[in-house]
């Protein structure tokens, strides 16, 4: 992933469910840049309007925040791919896309499709989605996640090349969500392995949810810091799920108590700040948002990286 001014930009951000909290994105997008964070995966549903959208933008640009915009509303649907299309390519969408467009990033559908989805009705389906995006004019990056509820990683892994080749703009990004407990045979070396074979693909991947664990038995663990630790190692984006507080009944995902950076906790304090790999231990923002211009060649780094700013 680059920005507009051809910066390399590996996203470490947290997932936020404004729609249902603060749908202006205050005070969880200013809270969620405290911690260093360079994105903020934003949930959305068709409900929204257009304006609360570009509020919501507005607000988390403010931040110094790279804004990822997921739409909710199709989650485990297969069928709602073209009807969340159509939400994206309504007049009065667009006109929000156009505004944001140096800094946006859209992900079409959050967990589109349960494990039902075929390799070809997902690699067709989403072809035909992005086609239609791109000749509505949108040509920002576009984030795609994985069937079966988002966890699927074999999917992207076998259609992602094709897609990309299939996109105009050649601008996908493949999202997988890693709520991968134990108790369904995943393990840190699950993490360690599908990452690195998709690095070594260079297939263009994130981890877009996942979280310390899918229920509180034993078995219900999650490898959240090998997750952390191989997508830093590995220069790959990743969302963990969710700011909070708002999850019900998994009440555990909260990372905050009230939204706030001064409330994260638990696991949430571990993945935000505190362990080696953390996002406030990683996190790089692009000269271009925190400046609001580019960099001169001289603070480029072998490899396209930039200093960061101070």
């Amino acid at each position: 992933l680059f920005d507009r001014c051809g910066e390399e930009v590996v996203l470490r951000g947290i997932n936020k469910m404004i729609i249902w909290t603060d749908i202006d994105g205050v005070p969880s997008c200013a809270e969620i840049a405290r911690t260093g964070a360079n994105a903020v995966r934003m949930v959305w549903l068709m409900e929204g309007t257009p304006a609360q959208l570009d509020e919501a933008i507005d607000n988390c640009v403010e931040a110094g925040l790279i804004p990822l915009i997921e739409l909710h509303d199709g989650i485990g649907d297969w069928s709602m791919l073209p009807a969340l299309v159509d939400w994206w390519t309504s007049a009065e969408v667009l006109a929000v896309i156009a505004k944001h467009r140096r800094h946006l990033l859209i992900n079409i559908g959050n967990e589109v499709g349960d494990a039902s989805v075929t390799d070809d009705e997902f690699r067709e389906g989403y072809q035909e989605a992005v086609q239609r995006m791109r000749a509505a004019g949108i040509h920002c990056p576009l984030v795609i996640d994985g069937t079966d509820w988002g966890k699927n990683i074999d999917v992207l892994q076998s259609e992602g090349p094709a897609l990309i080749a299939a996109d105009p703009d050649h601008n996908l990004i493949f999202s997988i969500h890693m709520w991968w407990p134990r108790m369904w045979g995943y393990t840190e070396q699950t993490v360690i392995d599908e990452i690195a074979e998709s690095v070594a693909m260079e297939l263009p991947l994130m981890v877009g949810e996942f979280g310390n664990r899918w229920n509180m038995t034993p078995s219900g663990q999650i490898p959240y810091l090998t997750i952390l630790e191989q997508t830093d190692l590995q220069d790959v984006g990743m969302f963990p799920w969710e700011w909070g507080p708002g999850n019900h009944p998994q009440t555990w995902l909260d990372m905050t108590a009230d939204s706030t950076y001064d409330t994260l906790f638990g696991w949430g304090l571990e993945v935000s700040v505190t362990d080696e790999h953390s996002i406030a231990n990683t996190a790089v923002r692009p000269y271009s948002m925190v400046t609001g211009r580019c960099a001169s060649p001289a603070l480029r780094r072998p490899g396209g990286r930039l200093i960061p700013a101070p």
